[in-house]
């Protein structure tokens, strides 16, 4: 057995995060897609929310706050990715969409994000990939409770 220190677990999650943003954002310029990192995070995360979505509800969705997410907000909008809309029962809310331009983006981002992941994991077996996903998962959950 090797007395090699085993990387503490946030450690090694928080770094490997790290790696991958870095890797997509490289991706991201090398296709030329105009999103940064945590503009594809704020439409991948609305694109996968199952119902109606507030300002306020990314902001928990994506642990920041509210005048993060509205800056965030501004800049899709302006460029045509996001819209808000008036809630029909509090005229004071916005619920997010994305526009059809943001859903063509994103399918073509998807894309680029498969191959990326792919040569990140070459070498992890099917099993081990399934596990890891299964780990992290749990993870969440229990973080969330």
């Amino acid at each position: 057995m090797s007395n090699k220190p085993v990387p503490s677990l946030g450690s090694l999650i928080g770094s490997t995060r790290r790696l991958i943003l870095r890797e997509l954002s490289a991706a991201f310029i090398e296709n030329q897609i105009p999103l940064s990192i945590e503009q594809y995070i704020f439409i991948y995360t609305l694109n996968k929310a199952s119902n109606e979505v507030t300002q306020q509800n990314m902001a928990d969705l994506m642990c920041k706050d509210k005048s993060s997410i509205l800056r965030t907000i501004d800049v899709l909008e302006k460029d045509g990715l996001v819209k808000r809309d008036a809630d029909s029962a509090d005229r004071r809310k916005n619920t997010l969409h994305l526009t059809s331009k943001c859903k063509n983006l994103l399918h073509e981002v998807s894309d680029i994000e498969a191959k990326v992941i792919e040569r990140l994991t070459a070498g992890i077996s099917g099993q081990d990939y399934e596990a890891l996903v299964r780990a992290l998962g749990q993870i969440q959950e229990n973080a969330n409770k």
